[in-house]
């Protein structure tokens, strides 16, 4: 056999870049060509290989970055507000009317306490939320005139925004076209970034008067629940002193651990001494009353009329 008649045969004899054996291509059906073709593509991915798009694709699948945040910060907000609350006063009121030396004094009012307070909470929370969500909506309605009677002026406004990042009008006329064919888009942005508001979820003011309320009535139980246990006011209020507090500088430590990491410690202390402070002063202002009453002075004798 010649070497002219060998040429046609050598040029169906295609080396595979990956492995280095022959293949004929004449003999390869379309399908098996396809699944050659995607076997290579794998094996460059595995290999590394600098392809145009498969490198990231391979970053993509070795490193993904997932991002911690809070997605309902207010919600924490109302259960600290709450538990903070409940914790402190209910137990600077029990605190206090145990120095008048009668159990039932003490877990009546603290429960007329708690009931009213759990509600004032959740009704205060509930009123600041509808107020939080009107105050959207009017400062929209008056984003919305704006745009449409100074369109021109409100254009400036997004360029002073932008200059202190150091970008110019002409940077931005791109965003001012879509602005211009999407009035809706463009109040969005404002509030955003002009005026630093978020729409308010529809349901937040019954969510933050229930949270708050809850939180209140749960964190004041806790300085009650002594009293009910024990029939000694003076082993009571020991026992409620003791389990109050620890429970105040766990409150204020994992509260810190979510606001002030690297204060945690600190935000326990703090919330604990807050939480002694009231408890003292209300006892001592209630004992004081109490020593300075006339039934309480020895041989009185008040007459009832």
């Amino acid at each position: 056999m010649s070497r002219q008649d060998e040429k046609p045969e050598e040029e169906h004899q295609l080396m595979d870049c990956q492995s280095g054996s022959s293949f004929d291509w004449t003999e390869e059906k379309p399908q098996e060509r396809q699944q050659r073709a995607q076997s290579s593509f794998d094996v460059d991915l595995e290999n590394g290989a600098r392809i145009p798009h498969r490198q990231d694709l391979q970053r993509t699948r070795l490193k993904e970055h997932v991002e911690e945040h809070f997605e309902r910060p207010e919600l924490v907000r109302d259960c600290i507000l709450g538990l903070s609350d409940g914790l402190t006063v209910p137990f600077a009121l029990a605190a206090g009317l145990s120095s008048l030396g009668d159990n039932r004094i003490v877990i009546y009012g603290g429960l007329a306490e708690l009931v009213s307070g759990a509600i004032s909470m959740g009704l205060g929370g509930y009123l600041a939320a509808k107020s939080d969500a009107d105050h959207f909506v009017t400062e929209r309605q008056r984003e919305e005139r704006e745009l449409e009677l100074y369109p021109e002026e409100e254009e400036e406004e997004i360029v002073e925004i932008f200059e202190q990042y150091g970008l110019n009008r002409a940077s931005l006329e791109p965003m001012f076209v879509h602005f211009r064919q999407a009035p809706q888009k463009f109040v969005d942005f404002m509030m955003r970034f002009e005026l630093n508001l978020e729409e308010p979820d529809p349901n937040r003011s019954l969510i933050s008067a229930a949270t708050i309320g809850l939180s209140y009535l749960f964190g004041g139980l806790i300085p009650l629940i002594p009293y009910m246990l024990v029939t000694d006011t003076t082993d009571a209020m020991l026992y409620s002193v003791i389990v109050t507090l620890l429970t105040l500088f766990v409150f204020g430590y994992v509260k810190s651990i979510y606001l002030r990491p690297a204060q945690a410690i600190l935000g326990a202390i703090q919330t604990l001494a807050v939480g002694a402070v009231a408890a003292g002063c209300s006892y001592a202002i209630v004992a004081l009353v109490n020593s300075t009453s006339p039934e309480s002075q020895p041989g009185s004798d008040v007459a009832a009329h």
